[in-house]
């Protein structure tokens, strides 16, 4: 997604490009707390702007609490953003092969996630009130009236072709060369995910999983009964290849599990130099790659970055992806593009559920045929960047000193690091008793490291996020 020279997502509206010049002012020290800005008159005519943007990026920035009202006196300044501080830490050793074993960390990751009236920040799934809800609502019904009986048969194990089609249009605008036979249809990225691995590898076997990384793919190493390497991830410049290279040395590493684009909990991305170093590593080795791609298209800056599979010639690479987090989760679809393992990973589709639903297909297929897909996540990326930009703030501003949180490029969490003496697992339990829902740093490692660490989902407005975040700091001393 193209940003304009401020920093801001094009497509960004008018009254927020127009607050964000007030807060580089703040950032900058040229406003300080205490001064008066200019009346929304001013504000008019000095930047050519409607009375309703003058008035929205007022209201932007008293809501990120910047400025405050004062009855018939104006707009005064009454506090500046917090200094963005050093990145989390990630740890810098390789270590393995670990068993895993998920269940016996002190808490599960989806204990309280679907208890009525909480709020769920823990998956990365995107909240209803962001979501297309009528626009799909719509393809359900035209997929229902094109197709009568033919909705509710049994689909094809890899998919339906229409579905199949636009989603190599997709995978072919990210940069690598797709056609529907490629596709394989899955309930989800998880099945993905575990239909690409048990491609590749076999219980009791070694695979390589970055630190920190998604712990879905810890759950499905555990229940393959397979043990993971944990190789560090270099900020900016994804899995540490020398000690993976170590890792293949000492051990028959059958696969190596990684994300390029909006890392799951770091956020960020790396350069095509270094995703074509990647895979060139991969092919000395002979080794598979699975790589997650989920949140690639929900990146906020620039292109949408290439997957590591637009770079793949020889068929190393299985890609895994969904659109269950952002457009549809309760459509729960995803897909396969598996390279050289496509007739295994079709076969295995076949014995692990036959065929995935086939209404949510036609109706997704409708979706992504009519263009709404496009408008959904244009629009998307800019409520999400301000939502994660927004929370990031307010989380500097209100948890303890010394915090440390990431700074993302794309998708929607935050990586959260506590000072040392704060333990996650205790502000899970705490803010879970308030009815908030978020996951302590543990389990995105297999070793159970990050400990002072949580990740928060802002797939949310600010206004729910704002309130939950407050919420959280004030219970992490109590």
């Amino acid at each position: 997604m193209p940003m304009n020279g401020a920093g801001e997502p094009r497509g960004c509206p008018k009254y927020l490009k127009l607050a964000k010049t007030f807060e580089r002012q703040l950032r900058a020290g040229v406003l300080r707390v205490g001064d008066r800005l200019p009346s929304v008159r001013q504000l008019r005519t000095h930047h050519r702007v409607s009375a309703a943007t003058a008035v929205g990026c007022y209201l932007w920035l008293e809501r990120q609490g910047y400025v405050r009202a004062r009855p018939k006196s104006g707009f005064f300044v009454s506090r500046t953003p917090q200094a963005e501080g050093p990145a989390p830490e990630i740890s810098a050793r390789a270590r393995g092969p670990i068993r895993i074993n998920m269940s016996g960390l002190p808490i599960e990751p989806s204990a309280v996630s679907d208890r009525a009236g909480y709020l769920d920040l823990g998956p990365a799934v995107v909240g209803a009130s962001l979501l297309p809800m009528a626009r799909l609502n719509r393809s359900i019904r035209l997929a229902l009236s094109a197709f009568g009986d033919n909705a509710v048969k049994y689909e094809d194990p890899r998919g339906n072709i229409r579905l199949r089609r636009q989603i190599a249009k997709l995978v072919f605008r990210q940069g690598a060369t797709c056609s529907p036979d490629d596709i394989i249809v899955t309930s989800g990225w998880t099945e993905a995910f575990n239909l690409s691995v048990r491609a590749v590898a076999k219980p009791g076997d070694v695979v390589a999983v970055e630190t920190p990384g998604c712990y879905e793919i810890l759950k499905a190493l555990e229940a393959q009964h397979m043990r993971a390497v944990e190789v560090p991830h270099v900020r900016g410049q994804g899995i540490d290849l020398t000690l993976l290279s170590e890792a293949i040395e000492k051990h028959r590493v059958k696969a190596v599990l990684l994300s390029v684009t909006c890392h799951n909990p770091l956020g960020e991305g790396v350069s095509d130099d270094r995703k074509a170093e990647i895979l060139e590593f991969a092919i000395r080795h002979d080794l598979p790659v699975i790589e997650g791609d989920s949140f690639g298209d929900l990146v906020f800056s620039g292109e949408r970055p290439k997957p590591l599979k637009a770079f793949d010639k020889t068929g190393l690479v299985l890609q895994c992806s969904s659109l269950a987090h952002y457009v549809a989760p309760g459509f729960n679809l995803g897909w396969s593009n598996a390279g050289r393992w496509q007739a295994e990973v079709e076969r295995l589709k076949t014995l692990s559920n036959l065929a995935s639903a086939r209404l949510p297909q036609l109706a997704m297929a409708e979706f992504l045929e009519s263009g709404a897909y496009d408008k959904h996540v244009k629009q998307l990326r800019v409520a999400l960047w301000q939502s994660v930009e927004s929370s990031r703030e307010e989380v500097l501003r209100t948890f303890p000193k010394g915090t440390r949180v990431s700074k993302p490029h794309g998708g929607f969490v935050l990586w959260i690091q506590l000072p040392e003496r704060y333990d996650g697992v205790d502000v899970y339990r705490k803010a879970a008793d308030a009815g908030i829902n978020i996951l302590p740093g543990a389990v995105f490692s297999p070793g159970g490291d990050y400990k002072s660490y949580v990740r928060i989902a802002c797939g949310q407005p600010f206004e729910v996020m704002g309130p939950a975040i407050r919420k959280i700091a004030s219970l992490i001393d109590a």
